[in-house]
């Protein structure tokens, strides 16, 4: 019973976010007046739009209405809370924190915050036993205006020929260098503490090391107000344990020795669980298990913003069939009903995330990805509608422009990857049990690191190698960023010096590896519309499991087997296993044909093919299929939006009361929490200063 309504929920939920896909033709089609017309995104025209907003029936009201519980829409919530406005945030999922619980909490910001300035003098301010600096003063000495420099800093190319920073909308950075030392107190003020600052994230800038990872204290009990978290709320790395309070990728809570931190842990679920502590403390509410799926303004493209339809998106226990629940309750909005409304007296904040879970979406900026076996974001934690694109979809609806839709390109995390982590449907996440997310994701995965290429072979869907495999990692370029050196750069760094960008220096620099690229191309499985690559295979042997110590076993493998990794005596058996596989279309019809070849290769010692360097045998049964996760994480490009964060829409006007950031916005590619906390804290900044419309009659709560 418990399975077949888990399965009810997910054909449901997935029916819903298909009527907010859009095609890359009826985008084309849209009006030339406003670039998007009635007709292609499925709207109701103007005039049936202003008949029926005098007919609609808010369910709810508050001043501030967020979208989202991620690093945007905590920050957005907080603040705006602090300035005085009523503030209800809407979330999807069944818990608060979006992936920001997920990640590692590391928070690029800069510009002279208070952690760089605290590091230039060695000081311990809250008592966390910091060892001593890890980065020299001079390199922490910073200002919003080397910041701003740093982000659109024209000269800087990566060891993938790709000059990122060139791209970063000015205005809304310059904006983002201005508020990245108010946003670190922000976050002091509601209980996040920070390591030592130990370098700088992907895409915060060259010159200045800026980000420090959010920590709490191992003690006996977790105390959010005294920093202090409990070996239970950690998880158990030693023991392959997560926790309900701790979903973090890889490992439960990083150990705090590497970042100046000895006896702390690391982990965005300390930043994200203080954050929730402290708006939840503040009084602010939230409604969970409810989808945004169309933002409701005055006519279709023009007047201000009036609220959202909102549906009931619950997610199940998959064996029980009981309703998933969040950590902590105080302060929810149990509603249950199937489709409400919610008026926004201020403003609509949108913190939804990306769209690579959209495949009409992601398709507008690379063809390839119309491949559906591709993992996006983190599945098993965010759930079906996950980076579903809504905030994006339900913006251009109303006539909002986008930005940044080219920065994905070759981006080490916003374009198709090679994950390390093989034999999951959930690579990104990397859970352990004790975790609800892990019901869903059922194996945590083997880490087979760079080392372990060179063990095995990968074949796509027709079971044919396709390149050399100790190449793989090699393709995930990081970004250019402190400390000079880093991505290939010139360790003699210039800002903004031509010798940075030189033919001379690309040439010699250049060592980004397609092996992602030939994962995503056509193969004799390819068939129209789309001619999708299918998913690609890990195939090794006993022999390679234990030279590499890898382990086969739950919980990195699922139990009972899923149809994610597969073992067989025979290459034949193992070929025709992998049909489980949602997505596999055939058996691996030239696996046997493909492993006696290699085999011949490992003989002589020369690979003929893709010349692999370090060549073993796959000879030894039992055998195995493992699928190796082409992943899609950060989502750059989105909604536009200006120094405010308000959204703009495509005649360049801002559109009155919706303000938007993270991935849901376009302009930028920085990864990580910082970028999103900034547009977060931004947008609560001003969206007080909405003028009000008058309270209206509401069927259940006014906020």
């Amino acid at each position: 019973m418990g399975r077949n309504k888990d399965r009810k929920q997910e054909v449901r939920t997935t029916k819903n976010s298909k009527t907010k896909n859009i095609s890359r033709r009826d985008f084309v089609k849209a009006g030339a007046s406003t670039g998007i017309g009635a007709a292609a995104l499925g709207g109701l025209s103007q005039s049936a739009a202003q008949e029926s907003i005098t007919d609609i029936q808010w369910d709810y009201e508050a001043d501030v209405v967020v979208l989202g519980s991620g690093a945007v829409g905590m920050a957005a919530a907080i603040r705006a809370k602090d300035l005085g406005s009523s503030v209800l945030v809407i979330e999807q999922n069944y818990d608060i924190g979006g992936k920001m619980v997920h990640s590692g909490g590391r928070t690029s910001l800069g510009g002279g915050d208070v952690i760089q300035e605290r590091d230039k003098t060695g000081s311990d301010p809250e008592s966390l036993g910091l060892t001593d600096p890890l980065i020299p003063p001079e390199d922490l000495e910073d200002d919003p205006d080397r910041l701003f420099r740093d982000m659109t800093d024209w000269s800087v190319v990566d060891t993938s020929g790709v000059a990122r920073y060139r791209y970063n909308d000015r205005e809304l950075h310059r904006a983002w260098a201005n508020n990245t030392v108010a946003t670190r107190q922000f976050l002091l003020d509601n209980y996040v503490r920070f390591a030592r600052v130990d370098g700088t994230h992907n895409g915060g800038g060259m010159t200045r090391a800026r980000a420090a990872r959010a920590i709490m204290k191992m003690a006996d009990k977790t105390d959010i107000k005294a920093g202090i978290l409990s070996p239970q709320d950690r998880g158990d790395p030693d023991a392959e344990l997560n926790s309900p309070f701790n979903p973090m990728f890889s490992t439960p809570g990083g150990p705090g020795e590497r970042i100046g931190a000895p006896g702390c842990v690391y982990g965005g679920f300390t930043m994200s669980r203080s954050m929730e502590f402290s708006a939840r403390e503040k009084g602010i509410l939230f409604m969970l298990n409810r989808h945004m799926d169309e933002i409701i303004r005055e006519q279709q493209f023009s007047g201000r913003v009036l609220g959202v339809k909102a549906s009931y998106t619950p997610r199940f226990h998959p064996d029980t069939g009981e309703r998933l629940e969040s950590y902590w309750n105080n302060g929810n909005i149990d509603e249950r009903t199937e489709t409400i409304n919610i008026r926004a007296r201020k403003a609509i904040i949108i913190g939804t995330g990306g769209m690579h879970g959209n495949i009409n979406l992601r398709t507008m900026m690379d063809p390839r990805l119309s491949e559906p076996s591709l993992e996006v974001g983190t599945s098993s934690l965010i759930g079906p509608l996950n980076m579903d694109g809504s905030g994006i979809v339900a913006g251009m609806k109303i006539g909002a422009n986008l930005a940044g839709m080219m920065q994905n390109y070759q981006h080490y995390s916003g374009s198709p990857r090679i994950s390390s982590t093989i034999g999951t449907r959930d690579s990104v996440g990397r859970i352990y049990p004790g975790h609800p997310s892990f019901l869903f994701a059922k194996a945590r995965g083997i880490d087979i690191r760079r080392s372990g290429w060179a063990h095995l072979i990968v074949v796509n869907q027709i079971g044919s190698r396709i390149y050399d495999e100790t190449k793989i990692p090699a393709g995930n370029i990081e970004n250019a960023t402190y400390p000079p050196g880093s991505s290939n750069t010139r360790e003699d760094f210039v800002p903004e010096d031509w010798r940075n960008t030189s033919v001379k220096h690309i040439k010699e620099n250049y060592s980004r590896s397609s092996a992602a690229d030939a994962a995503m191309a056509m193969n004799e499985g390819s068939e129209p519309p789309d001619y999708s690559p299918g998913p690609i295979w890990a195939i090794f042997d006993a022999a390679a499991a234990a030279r590499e110590g890898w382990k086969i076993r739950y919980p990195f493998i699922a139990n009972p087997p899923d149809e994610y990794f597969h073992q067989a005596d025979t290459l034949a058996e193992l070929a025709e296993m992998v049909m489980a596989h949602p997505h596999q279309k055939f058996p691996l019809k030239y696996l046997e044909e493909t492993v006696a070849r290699y085999n011949q290769f490992a003989d002589h010692g020369i690979d003929e093919d893709f010349e692999k360097p370090s060549l073993h045998k796959i000879a030894t049964p039992p055998f195995y299929a493992a699928t190796v996760g082409i992943r899609l994480l950060d989502s750059n490009g989105g909604l536009r939006i200006n120094g405010k964060a308000q959204v703009v829409d495509i005649q360049g006007e801002v559109i009155p009361g919706l303000y938007s950031g993270g991935e849901a916005s376009g302009g930028g590619e920085m990864h990580g929490l910082g970028r999103a906390l900034v547009h977060g804290y931004m947008a609560g900044s001003h969206a007080i200063d909405e003028p009000a419309l008058t309270k209206t009659t509401v069927t259940k709560r006014s906020i």
